[in-house]
């Protein structure tokens, strides 16, 4: 398994002499693919990067535990990006054995990646794109018919009142695009890093006055995070189309509730819930699918809402997605919806 282990690995002992190495290690640092074995560790690394390497040699003897380091390697096709992880061995009896190494590629991870995403990306692209042109494609019958209608009245009243029932599909419509260009902008925006706490404490305050005015009282109950970069686009994206959809569950007014916090060593949890009616169970495995909506009086159904595009939570689930993350719906015992959103932490470097 140490041999065929397409990951680069290296054995060292506690003076960082290599000891064993793989053949995937071999054909990095060998010429020859001849093995390192007996080799110093810090001439597998850059001049300026032994440092470092030491460094972390040396804090995952002391703490026994695992070391990740990002560096570069002196490999045989010239100096590499790797991430380095620093692994402690130690005996039964608690002695230390040495350190292992595992080299992963940087650039090749992130380009395997990136193919994943793509891929995920096409898949979702095709479903949608069918249900966005049969969506379309009633909206653009029903305005058709409407405007045929209309040109053949001899009223100018009835001739207005068909043109004015025809601003509801119209604003469908919109609607619909607006949460698709949504989408889209804030795959592009990735870049635009905003510290997640700071970004859901100014959406709170930004839509507390509206809230008010539709007799929705807002409660925000948010615990201290480390500090976490996100795109802020996609955040106020993903916030701003759960709480629209909290509310619109919530006809004559309630209590929408945001909470922040911790889940874990590992996770944050973010969590938008409301006192609305619930999400019904004939839809709820549907729910993050295009065109199902549990908007309203949460009885339409999937794909039978005639006020609601139903985009805004598979627009949110795409993004969650993409930013490697999970979202969940559930009812709650005292009544109305909840959808949690976990978030990786970051690791600040």
């Amino acid at each position: 398994m140490f041999q065929g282990a397409e990951v680069p690995l290296v054995v060292c002992e506690p003076d960082a002499t290599i000891a064993a190495s793989n053949n995937a290690a071999n054909r990095l640092f060998a010429p020859s693919h001849r093995p390192v074995a007996g080799r110093e560790l810090g001439g597998c690394f850059t001049s300026g990067e032994r440092a470092r390497v030491e460094r972390a040699f040396s804090q995952a003897l002391a703490r026994l535990e695992p070391i990740e380091l990002r560096t570069l390697v002196n490999g045989t096709e010239g100096e590499r990006n790797f991430c380095v992880w620093f692994t402690p061995v130690v005996e039964s009896d608690g002695s230390i054995r040495g350190v292992a190494l595992s080299f992963r590629d940087v650039v090749t991870g992130q380009s395997m990646q990136r193919d994943l995403e793509k891929k995920s990306r096409l898949a979702s692209l095709g479903s949608l794109a069918g249900a966005v042109a049969h969506h379309y494609n009633n909206l653009v019958c029903s305005l058709a018919t409407g405007i045929e209608y209309a040109a053949n009245m001899s009223s100018p009243t009835q001739t207005r009142r068909t043109l004015e029932r025809l601003q509801e599909p119209l604003q469908r419509a919109a609607k619909m695009t607006q949460q698709l260009l949504a989408f889209a902008q804030a795959d592009t925006r990735h870049r635009d890093l905003a510290d997640l706490t700071e970004c859901v404490l100014l959406f709170c305050d930004e839509i507390e006055e509206t809230l008010r005015s539709r007799n929705i009282t807002l409660e925000v109950d948010w615990q201290p995070i480390p500090i976490q970069p996100i795109p802020r686009e996609a955040l106020q994206i993903i916030l701003q189309n759960l709480t629209d959809n909290a509310c619109d569950a919530m006809k004559s007014g309630g209590v929408l509730r945001i909470v922040l916090g911790l889940r874990s060593t590992h996770e944050v949890r973010l969590t938008v819930s409301d006192t609305g009616a619930g999400i019904p169970g004939e839809i709820m495995e549907h729910i993050f699918e295009p065109f199902c909506t549990s908007k309203g009086d949460l009885g339409a159904g999937c794909g039978n809402s005639q006020q609601n595009p139903g985009l805004g939570l598979a627009v949110v689930h795409g993004l969650v997605n993409m930013l490697h993350g999970t979202i969940s719906a559930a009812n709650l015992p005292t009544g109305g919806a909840q959808f949690e959103v976990i978030f990786p932490i970051v690791a600040n470097k």
